[in-house]
């Protein structure tokens, strides 16, 4: 039999950042081969200079906290697809997500994070397209809201809902019906995987809806920082690139 693993976490080295995209430096002598040409199958340049920018980014992060040179860190990939620190690991997970100028990235020690964010825009047939990723429960309370509360909560559901699937690792493979989070804002303990999850809804701007999972029953706030970094328009180094 299967025990629900269950901790009760007071000390876990979580720390979560906000990244502006837009103003935060790129160098892209920090970056890999394979995140250059990740970041190149995007159309817009745009995008293109943001995801690159969010990586070097988490470098930086993830520098600060193994206490190394940026360049010196190497990513691999789990069998899932999830990116994880090769070199040097010393027990750290990290998670990264973008979307628009909004960068967000969490860090923990030996525990399984995952963080989302969205910029929250105009879609068709919100109450629809929520319903295609929520639990029954979950329809039934997103039914009695106002019209006008809908559109909100989707970004908030599917936020919280990626957050979990991210910190998991398998995302790709788990209908995301099957993780009940809850459409409400704020914090929930949840039961998915024979583990117990603490999902956090994130307030960083009226634009934007984020969260954050991390594997275990949390007993603090959470709390994010800004990386912080210098607006100097496009950056030259990202922008000469081809």
């Amino acid at each position: 039999m299967n025990l629900l693993k269950r901790y009760h976490l007071r000390s876990t080295g979580l720390k979560i950042w906000t990244v502006n995209l837009d103003c935060s430096s790129g160098d892209l002598s920090l970056l890999s081969t394979s995140e250059r040409v990740r970041a190149d199958r995007l159309k817009r340049p745009q995008d293109r200079d943001r995801s690159l920018r969010a990586h070097c980014a988490l470098r930086h992060i993830l520098a600060l906290q193994l206490g190394c040179d940026p360049r010196h860190i190497e990513f691999d990939t789990t069998a899932a697809g999830k990116p994880m620190l090769a070199r040097p690991a010393q027990g750290l997970q990290f998670n990264l997500s973008h979307s628009g100028r909004h960068g967000l990235i969490a860090a923990a020690k030996d525990r399984c994070v995952g963080v989302d964010i969205e910029v929250r825009r105009p879609i068709t047939d919100p109450l629809g397209v929520t319903l295609q990723i929520a639990t029954p429960r979950e329809a039934r309370l997103l039914k009695q809201l106002p019209t006008s509360q809908v559109l909100s909560s989707f970004f908030d559901l599917w936020t919280r809902k990626e957050a979990v699937l991210k910190a998991l690792g398998r995302g790709l493979f788990i209908d995301p019906r099957e993780v009940e989070v809850g459409p409400e804002p704020g914090r929930s303990i949840v039961k998915f995987d024979e583990r117990t999850w603490t999902v956090e809804s994130l307030a960083i701007s009226s634009g934007v809806a984020a969260a954050a999972a991390i594997e275990g029953e949390l007993d603090i706030p959470l709390v994010v920082s800004s990386h912080e970094s210098k607006c100097s328009g496009v950056d030259a180094r990202l922008s000469s690139s081809p």
